[in-house]
């Protein structure tokens, strides 16, 4: 399968309410700014892509490259397993996303959702939508896929460490998981202990029939 795990700010809903929905975590930009595009990672919007007839809901995800000298770094998208033959383009179609972040109580690395099927892009896209409370908004991007193929996770099950914990490589011993980067390609597959536990948290995703907050809003007050 085709998968990447991007390193995200945390946030319960993901749908633009800073205000109430404070971004935290994500790297020292979200630090310095109190918000990053990827606050608007899970708010689905109606569009009609290009090439398309008829309009669909999206989800827009988007994960910080960094940068070097001033000018935002490409997403590698040759590195993602079964992507090798990508270098020269552009894109790299039915990829499975998975969002990760630190849990703000139990400091850990831990899943908030996830994209099926979706379109990674080698470089920055941009959309301009109308924002929920009025005025317009600019989303910057580097995935998307058809909001039926999206899940993100209640609050209360990101907790479980069990389940949805992401490793971080040299911590507890291991030899795999994100390292310094926001994101990790878990391309080594002549590791065992990382093919184990990616076959389990593939697992977890694909049998996932729990709640799936896509459609829920932070409450005013």
């Amino acid at each position: 399968m085709r998968m990447i795990f991007f390193n995200i700010a945390w946030m319960d809903y993901y749908k633009g309410r800073q205000d109430i929905d404070r971004p935290t975590g994500g790297g020292s930009y979200v630090q310095q700014n109190g918000f990053g595009s990827e606050i608007y990672n899970f708010k689905p919007e109606k569009l009609t892509l290009k090439g398309e007839t008829e309009e669909d809901e999206y989800c827009f995800g988007f994960f910080e490259t960094k940068s070097t000298k001033g000018q935002s770094n490409q997403l590698h998208i040759e590195k993602i397993r079964g992507c090798e033959l990508l270098k020269n383009e552009g894109t790299a179609e039915d990829v499975l996303v998975v969002y990760c972040t630190t849990h703000p109580a139990h400091h850990f690395t831990t899943v908030v959702g996830w994209y099926n099927q979706a379109t990674v892009f080698r470089n920055y896209q941009e959309q301009i939508f109308v924002a929920t409370n009025g005025g317009d908004y600019y989303q910057a991007y580097n995935a998307i896929a058809k909001a039926k193929d999206c899940v993100l996770l209640p609050r209360r099950l990101r907790a479980k460490r069990l389940t949805w914990e992401v490793p971080r490589r040299k911590a507890n011993g291991r030899s795999y998981g994100f390292g310094r980067a926001n994101v990790w390609f878990a391309e080594d597959k002549d590791n065992p202990d990382q093919e184990t536990w990616l076959k389990k948290m593939l697992g977890n995703i694909e049998h996932y029939n729990d709640e799936n907050w896509l459609y829920q809003y932070p409450e005013e007050g």
